[in-house]
């Protein structure tokens, strides 16, 4: 099994990932708020690029009876006029049951919509899931790409940690004594970014969040006043929930996030 990493959602090309399972990461906080969603029982998440298209979205679910939520973030900030922002915590379950979620962000939306083209598979990863994810790629058994969502266009430390706490759980699976040895593991053939991410993980996996501390946009979550996020998504393995994003099941023509 081949796993690879891009650093930024401007390094995909869609022909480049037929066939196999994308997992997408934007810890801070796309992707951990669609976890913690999902796992708080949102029946689905639509994820949209375009602030006009997810009022649009909105509205016509809305208009067909279906209980829905619009949320959307730019610069980390809540988009005026929208009544719901990115923060995980803003998503627990008498918020957000049973109800669809429509989403736009800066960076994650844009890296999940970019990826679903040519993949078989679109996991939804972050902190709060790791071991989830790599096990659920484990069963699948296709080769695997480490989408990282990156910050407007520049590599995100924090994503890049997260896709090595799957690797780093995948290794521990398939090859659990191969961290002692200076080998590549039978099971797995890493690509180089995948083995740096590898070595991230093991330098933070017993404080995720002293890696936020470090990160551009760690730092600049802080300095708005929302320590208490950095806090909800470096919490490692909080979830066993899997979000999926199905391209086959539309909610109104639109690719939409369910529970694995």
């Amino acid at each position: 099994m081949h796993i690879d990493l891009l650093p930024t959602a401007e390094s995909i090309v869609p022909a480049e990932l037929t066939g196999c399972t994308a997992v997408v990461f934007d810890v801070l906080r796309a992707t951990s708020t669609i976890v913690t969603a999902i796992a708080h029982g949102c029946r689905g998440v639509v994820t949209v690029v375009d602030t006009a298209e997810a009022q649009e979205v909105a509205a016509r679910l809305a208009g067909e009876n279906t209980p829905v939520l619009l949320a959307g973030e730019r610069g980390g900030e809540k988009i005026p006029g929208f009544p719901h922002g990115n923060s995980p915590l803003e998503y627990p379950p008498e918020v957000v049951g049973g109800k669809v979620l429509v989403l736009t962000t800066s960076n994650g939306t844009r890296a999940l919509n970019a990826t679903i083209e040519g993949t078989h598979t679109v996991l939804v990863g972050s902190l709060l899931n790791a071991r989830a994810v790599a096990q659920k790629a484990c069963r699948l058994g296709r080769d695997v790409t480490l989408v990282c969502a990156g910050t407007q266009g520049k590599f995100s430390l924090e994503d890049t940690l997260a896709a090595g706490m799957v690797v780093l759980e995948m290794v521990e699976m398939m090859d659990p004594g191969w961290l002692c040895s200076n080998h590549q593991p039978p099971s797995l053939d890493l690509a180089d970014l995948a083995v740096a991410a590898l070595h991230l993980a093991l330098a933070y996996r017993e404080n995720p969040r002293r890696a936020f501390n470090r990160s551009h946009h760690g730092r600049k979550l802080f300095s708005m006043g929302l320590a208490a996020d950095l806090d909800w998504c470096a919490s490692l393995n909080t979830f066993e929930v899997v979000p999926v994003l199905k391209a086959a099941k539309k909610e109104n023509g639109y690719p939409i996030i369910e529970k694995c």
